[in-house]
């Protein structure tokens, strides 16, 4: 008996995590939160923080992400030495969450800025948000860009 390659996937959870976040009756769901699954194949990983190194301080990518226990958008600026890890300013005339996201990985809020990674330190290791560590605030969100 021949399976599919599929089968092996485990199966989607379609539980709403935010009602109407991409539009009307768009929601997002449990099974969009942390790395999707070309990120871990690209990085040949599921570890979270190896697939984190492998975009932020490998690649030196920019990293945009929503936050579902706080409902912000957190951008990891990884281009700057120290590396900027800030809040986006959030556009509250739109209606849908996705769309409130204003410009790209370079515009955040003044004021908006977290941290300043100095360069001999790592991201991974001295980000924490709301008291989380990244592996915890990662999970239980949606990763929005990777640039």
């Amino acid at each position: 008996m021949k399976h599919s390659g599929l089968s092996n996937q485990p199966k989607r959870d379609h539980s709403v995590v935010v009602p109407d976040f991409f539009g009307e009756s768009q929601n997002l769901e449990v099974w969009q939160l942390g790395w999707d699954i070309d990120s871990k194949i690209e990085a040949k990983t599921s570890v979270s923080r190896k697939v984190f190194e492998y975009y932020v301080e490998y690649q030196r990518r920019n990293l945009i992400f929503y936050y579902v226990k706080d409902g912000n958008f957190y951008g990891i600026h990884s281009e700057e030495c120290p590396t900027p890890v800030f809040i986006f300013k959030k556009d509250q005339s739109e209606k849908y969450p996705i769309d409130q996201l204003i410009g790209d990985t370079h515009d955040y809020a003044d004021g908006e800025t977290l941290f300043n990674v100095p360069c001999d330190q790592k991201v991974w290791d001295v980000v924490k948000i709301d008291g989380k560590s990244l592996e915890e605030v990662l999970q239980d969100s949606y990763i929005v860009n990777i640039s």
